[in-house]
C-alpha cells in the first residue's frame, strides 16, 4: 500500500475498502486494444540501440535513426523522473518485465501519440490487480517536451502496478499532474490546459475516443488542471490527493481479459468527500467549487476569452437591461460545466441581477454566481439554491457595487439516482436555459 500522505480522514479508508469486492464492471486498456501495440524488436535487431541506468532497472531503446546522444538524454529524463517519483512523491516503481527485467522505454519514429504505456503482463501471483508495461516515445521530441513526455510514461507504468483498471480519461489527467510536478513545461501544459478550458462542457474524465485521438489526449492531459487545484485546496503536500487516490482504488479482477476499475477515482472521491464540504451532495460541492475556479482568470490560465476567463463561455453579454433568456451551445454532460458572463460595468448603483435556471429532469444541476472586481480577483460566490431533485433554481444578486463582471456557473452533477461512472458507456448530457434580468 502505498503512502498517503493526504488530509482526509483516516476513517474514510476503511469505507472504502470494504468496497473493493462489491462492484465489478469490466474494463480494458483502450489505447492497448485499440492500437494493436507491440513491443519493439529491439532485442533481435542489432541495428536497435540501447542504454539502461546505473541506479534504476530501466533502459532506453532506439532505432537506427536516433542517435547516442538522444538516448543518453532520454535515459538522464527517465531517471531523474524516477528518482522524484520514489523518493519525494513516495510512490513505488513501475514494475519490471519479468523477460527483460527492467521497465522499458522506447524511442519510435511516427508514434500515434507523443507517449503510450501499453500492458505488457499481468503478474498473475498478485492479491490485487498488478501488470507491468513498457512505453512508447515519439523519438523526435527533444527539451522539456521529451522530458515530460518520458515521465508522463513512466508514471503511467506505476499506474499499471498499483490500480490498472483507471479509465483512460483519468490517467492521462492524473499521470499529466504528476508529470507536471516532476518535469513541468509549460509549452505542453499550456496547449492541454487550453484544449480543456475550450470544452468544459465535457465530462472531466472524458478521454474524447470519438474525436481526433491527438485532441482527446490533450484534452485528457489538460484535465490535470482538476487535481491540481484539488491538492491545492484539499492536499497536505503536492501530490498528496492523487496519490492517495491510486492507494484507495485497487481491484481484483477475476478473468484474463478485462480490468475492474471499481472502485474507480470518483468512488473513492465520492466517500472520502462524504460530509466534509458545506452540503449534503459534498461531491457536488467539489465539482461547483471546481467549475467556479475554472472561470477565475490566473497568470497560469491559458485560453483566455473576450473577457480575460480561463474558460470558454457559452453567453459574453451586457449588463440585461431587458429580461434576456439563454441557452447553451452545448449540452452539459456530467462533471461538465457551463457559464454564462454579464458586464456590470457602468450599470447604476444599487441594480441588482435576477437569476433563473431551468433544465431537464432526471438531470441534477447546481448553480452558482461569482462576482469578480476589474482586475478579474474573485469577490464572493453566491450559490443559487434549489431543493432536491428540483429542475429550477432562482435567485437575485445584490451587493453589485464594486463588481465589474458576474459569471453564472453551472455544473452538471448527474442523473438520479445513478452517481457518475466513467466507465458508463453513455454520460448523457442535458440542457439548460437561464433568464437574467436587472431588478
Amino acid at each position: 500500500m502505498l503512502s498517503a500522505g493526504y488530509s482526509l480522514r483516516m476513517r474514510n479508508i476503511v469505507a472504502i475498502a470494504t468496497t473493493l469486492l462489491a462492484w465489478l464492471t469490466p474494463w480494458q486498456d483502450v489505447h492497448a486494444s485499440a492500437l494493436h501495440l507491440q513491443r519493439p524488436p529491439s532485442a533481435s535487431d542489432p541495428a536497435w540501440l540501447k542504454a539502461c541506468s546505473f541506479r534504476h532497472p530501466l533502459c532506453v531503446h532506439a532505432g537506427p535513426a536516433a542517435t547516442p546522444e538522444t538516448i543518453l538524454a532520454a535515459l538522464s529524463d527517465a531517471d531523474r523522473t524516477w528518482d522524484t517519483a520514489v523518493g519525494p512523491l513516495a510512490l513505488p516503481p513501475p514494475d519490471p518485465s519479468p523477460v527483460t527485467q527492467t521497465y522499458d522505454v522506447y524511442l519510435v519514429e511516427h508514434a500515434a501519440s507523443d507517449t503510450v504505456t501499453v500492458l505488457d503482463e499481468r503478474d498473475p501471483l498478485a492479491r490485487f490487480d498488478r501488470a507491468n508495461a513498457f512505453t512508447l516515445i515519439d523519438a523526435r521530441l527533444t527539451g522539456c517536451t521529451r522530458t515530460q513526455a518520458v515521465a508522463r510514461g513512466l508514471l503511467r507504468a506505476i499506474t499499471y502496478r498499483v490500480t490498472p483498471g483507471i479509465d483512460p480519461g483519468s490517467a492521462e489527467a492524473q499521470t499529466g499532474y504528476f508529470a507536471h510536478l516532476i518535469a513541468p513545461c509549460a509549452s505542453a501544459e499550456s496547449a492541454a490546459r487550453a484544449t480543456f478550458q475550450a470544452h468544459p462542457e465535457r465530462a472531466i474524465a472524458d478521454a474524447w475516443p470519438e474525436f481526433d485521438p491527438v485532441i482527446g489526449v490533450e484534452y485528457a492531459r489538460g484535465a490535470s488542471f482538476f487535481y491540481d487545484w484539488m491538492d491545492d485546496s484539499f492536499g497536505q503536500e503536492p501530490g498528496s490527493i492523487v496519490r492517495a487516490l491510486w492507494a484507495l482504488s485497487p481491484s481484483i479482477t477475476a478473468g484474463p481479459a478485462t480490468w475492474q476499475n471499481e472502485p474507480d477515482t470518483f468512488d473513492v472521491l465520492r466517500t472520502s468527500f462524504k460530509n466534509a464540504l458545506s452540503s449534503g451532495g459534498a461531491l457536488d460541492d467539489l465539482f461547483l467549487g471546481f467549475a467556479a475556479a475554472r472561470a477565475i482568470p490566473s497568470s497560469g490560465d491559458a485560453g483566455a476569452g473576450d473577457l480575460g476567463f480561463a474558460v470558454r463561455a457559452d453567453w459574453q453579454i451586457d449588463w440585461p437591461s431587458k429580461p434576456r433568456r439563454l441557452a447553451p451551445r452545448d449540452p452539459t454532460a456530467p462533471t461538465g460545466s457551463a457559464y454564462v458572463a454579464i458586464r456590470h460595468r457602468e450599470v447604476p448603483s444599487g441594480a441588482r441581477l435576477r437569476v433563473e435556471a431551468t433544465w431537464e429532469e432526471h438531470a441534477r444541476m447546481r448553480w452558482m454566481v461569482v462576482k469578480l472586481d476589474r482586475a478579474g480577483r474573485e469577490l464572493a460566490r453566491i450559490p443559487v439554491a434549489a431543493s432536491d431533485r428540483a429542475t429550477e433554481a432562482q435567485g437575485s444578486i445584490v451587493d453589485l457595487d464594486g463588481v465589474d463582471t458576474l459569471v453564472v456557473v453551472g455544473m452538471n452533477a448527474g442523473d438520479f439516482p445513478a452517481p457518475f461512472d466513467p466507465d458508463d458507456a453513455v454520460w448523457e448530457p442535458h440542457g439548460w436555459r437561464l433568464t437574467l434580468a436587472s431588478e
